[in-house]
């Protein structure tokens, strides 16, 4: 396995902790997968035709858009699920968005169900803000598995 798609799975892994933690990805994961990418292009066994990857953030970004802008999925979560097309590319595009979108619905019962147990068992306890009542979820755990499962990682 590759520095780089050891690189790739460690930032995953870290958009995770800072989503569950405080509800935000900090823009230098995704610049730093984006970054990761490109080293893999220039340096390691990348893809041949980085333009259809390319093509692939594209269009992610033109789908999840406007699910932003309709406040139903955050920021961080698109740009996060641009940088994970950009590197899967259009061969796996598709799958990508209807896996996070089918497994993104098992995590969201999954969580609101976790969140009201720990809230009514663990009253006045200090929570992560994703486990804080009407908190929005964070969805960089669908990602991840879903990223981490479709890259054979």
């Amino acid at each position: 396995m590759s520095m780089t798609i050891l690189g790739f799975a460690a930032l995953l892994f870290a958009a995770c902790c800072c989503d569950v933690l405080k509800l935000r990805i900090p823009n230098l994961i995704p610049l730093g997968l984006l970054a990761l990418f490109a080293l893999e292009v220039l340096f390691g066994a990348g893809p041949q035709a980085p333009s259809s990857h390319l093509l692939a953030m594209g269009l992610a970004l033109a789908i999840l858009l406007p699910l932003f802008a309709f406040d139903m999925l955050g920021g961080g979560d698109v740009k996060l699920l641009a940088v994970v097309a950009l590197w899967l590319g259009m061969p796996k595009l598709a799958l990508l968005l209807i896996l996070v979108g089918i497994a993104g619905g098992i995590f969201a019962l999954f969580w609101l169900t976790l969140r009201w147990l720990i809230r009514t068992g663990l009253p006045g306890r200090r929570l992560p803000a994703s486990l804080q009542a009407r908190a929005p979820l964070p969805f960089a755990l669908p990602i991840t598995v879903v990223t981490l499962l479709l890259q054979g990682v």
